[in-house]
């Protein structure tokens, strides 16, 4: 299969997503603000409309179209997980996290706000990310809803996104653990992203075969993402990654590179994506974005 020819329709099917979401994003602006004071409303937007990939949005309005669900009634729950990501993104970057004063390619939200309504923005993002695609999410059948939000808030918590940034912040473990940089990011990173596919997919299907294979291809999309940003880290740049680059190895920080070296790593990331496709492909043609979008992952470059 022509690998440009792939990533053309990968690039084309991002942007279709990532319009639809942005389009709803401005639309919703109303609703999601309702009552809000007015000095939060601005924190939170801030860094909701900072930019970004918009990864976990994409991929939960994918796989609801895949399952049956109207891309439309998917748009809700899409918008929880972009504002749960936004919250975690807001929380990560506080000087008592990681300090860092820039995110995608602007000052960081303490750096604008400070460090009070950064963390109140980020506690707010968090509760509307759950209230939000339950009270707005329409023409979805009860059960199938329950099962996605059950899904999303279980990646929420502590065996999830937060426990995983305790395992970042303790990395103790990590001299006679090899794999506890494995463990740190498929709580930090990979729960969100594979909740999106999973969460998204629920939406449309209660067929457990789909959501299962769903699940599996999430896990290693995840996994794949998290040692690419890794690489890219210390190869990337600021331009290209909208964040300071090389900011886990000036703070001593485990990833896949310094705990497997750049070769290791890059091997790991190609077997990860392999895994995610090979799930995926039970349910969905080669041709498909969400498999074609596996290997046009591994070839990012921000």
């Amino acid at each position: 299969m022509d690998k440009t020819d792939a990533d053309l329709r990968v690039k084309k099917e991002l942007k279709k997503y990532r319009d639809f979401f942005e389009e709803y994003l401005d639309v919703s602006s109303e609703l999601r603000n309702k009552g809000v004071p007015e000095k939060l409303q601005q924190a939170m937007d801030y860094s909701l409309f900072a930019g970004g990939k918009r990864l976990r949005p994409i991929l939960c309005l994918a796989a609801a179209e895949r399952c049956g669900c109207d891309l439309r009634d998917a748009f809700p729950l899409a918008l929880g997980f972009e504002m749960l990501h936004t919250a975690t993104l807001i929380h990560d970057d506080l000087p008592c996290m990681d300090d860092d004063d820039m995110r995608r390619g602007k000052p960081s939200n303490h750096a604008v706000f400070g460090e009070t309504f950064a963390v109140l923005a980020g506690d707010a993002l968090l509760a509307l990310s759950l209230e939000f695609p339950l009270c707005h999410s329409k023409n979805i059948e009860h059960h199938k809803l329950l099962r996605a939000m059950q899904i999303f808030s279980s990646a929420v918590g502590p065996a999830g996104v937060c426990g995983g940034q305790v395992l970042d912040m303790d990395t103790a473990p990590a001299a006679t653990d090899p794999n506890y940089v494995r463990k740190i990011a498929s709580l930090k990173t990979g729960t969100l992203i594979r909740a999106a596919v999973t969460a998204g997919a629920a939406l449309g299907t209660d067929d457990e075969n789909v959501l299962s294979c769903c699940y599996e291809y999430g896990t290693h999309i995840g996994s794949a993402f998290q040692i690419i940003d890794d690489i890219l880290d210390v190869s990337g740049t600021a331009e290209e990654l909208g964040k300071t680059p090389g900011k886990d190895t000036e703070q001593g920080k485990i990833t896949h590179v310094s705990v497997y070296g750049m070769k290791i790593a890059a091997k790991m990331a190609e077997e990860e994506t392999m895994l995610a496709k090979k799930s995926i492909l039970k349910i969905l043609p080669e041709d498909d974005f969400l498999p074609e979008f596996t290997e046009y992952l591994l070839r990012r470059t921000y």
